[in-house]
């Protein structure tokens, strides 16, 4: 009997292509219009190719329970790699990659929230890894990542009745208060977190489609996949992380330069994409 092959979810795939590409665009066109080093846009579209390569193979996968943990456990312990790292004013976000520095939390969070959900909140791993990861984010201190994990740990955790997951999102969203009101001494980078204004000066068609773009993905991911609990967390951490700008001096996702935020993303709907291993 010859396999039959997968099926890809290429409207999913498409849908969030489409939508991430022209956010990265008009980043990168801000940034070129500004006179910022190509060197720092040129890592983004590099960022989005591989992550859309990946995602198209990841899609035509069925990761296994002992897969979906193997991701959860990398993503904890990336993440906790990170205090190890040395800090930039004592804040600790990133690990080295040669010459990039890299925002783990960005990497591998939208994985890790999928492969989560796709265990489901019953799985002991689940609530003493989100908790895990939530306490790391908020030593390292890093509140946009902090708040956007826990919006999604709300999704996923309370999929379980009992008492002790609802103490879980309490304590996950308590360490994301903790995040929050720790001292963050960074400036902000302009081609970063200010990357909106740097494309509203280039030209206000520019900020106005990189923010229309932002909000239209997270949306696309409950019009598509509104009754799947891991598509419904994966768009609220977007949809935390791209509103998180708007209260103090975070990331903009995609539009902002650095590689994270694109291949990380990326890999959250390859794996979203990917088929149940019960469908």
């Amino acid at each position: 009997m010859i396999a039959e092959p997968a099926r890809i979810d290429f409207k999913l795939l498409g849908g969030f292509a489409g939508l991430s590409l022209l956010a990265t665009l008009c980043g990168v066109a801000a940034m070129a219009m500004t006179d910022i080093s190509a060197m720092r846009w040129i890592p983004n579209i590099a960022a989005w190719t591989l992550g859309a390569v990946t995602a198209l193979a990841m899609a035509r996968t069925t990761p296994s329970p002992r897969l979906l943990s193997g991701i959860v456990l990398v993503a904890l312990a990336l993440v906790a790699a990170t205090l190890a790292a040395p800090g930039q004013d004592g804040v600790h976000r990133w690990l080295a990659a040669g010459p990039l520095y890299v925002n783990i939390a960005a990497l591998t969070l939208p994985a890790a929230i999928v492969a989560m959900a796709r265990l489901g909140a019953e799985n002991r791993l689940v609530p003493i890894a989100a908790t895990g990861i939530a306490a790391i984010l908020a030593i390292q201190p890093d509140a946009s990542q902090a708040f956007a994990f826990a919006f999604a740990a709300l999704v996923v955790m309370l999929t379980d009745k009992r008492i002790s997951a609802l103490v879980s999102v309490l304590c996950i969203f308590a360490l994301a208060a903790l995040a929050l009101l720790r001292p963050d001494p960074l400036q902000p980078v302009a081609e970063v977190e200010q990357i909106i204004s740097l494309a509203m000066a280039a030209h206000p068609a520019l900020g106005w489609a990189a923010m229309v773009s932002l909000a239209a993905i997270p949306l696309m991911l409950l019009a598509m996949r509104l009754g799947d609990t891991a598509a419904r967390a994966l768009a609220l951490y977007i949809a935390a992380a791209c509103v998180a700008p708007l209260f103090g001096w975070f990331p903009v996702p995609l539009v902002g330069a650095g590689m994270s935020f694109p291949l990380g993303l990326w890999l959250g709907i390859g794996l979203l994409a990917a088929r149940r291993a019960n469908a």
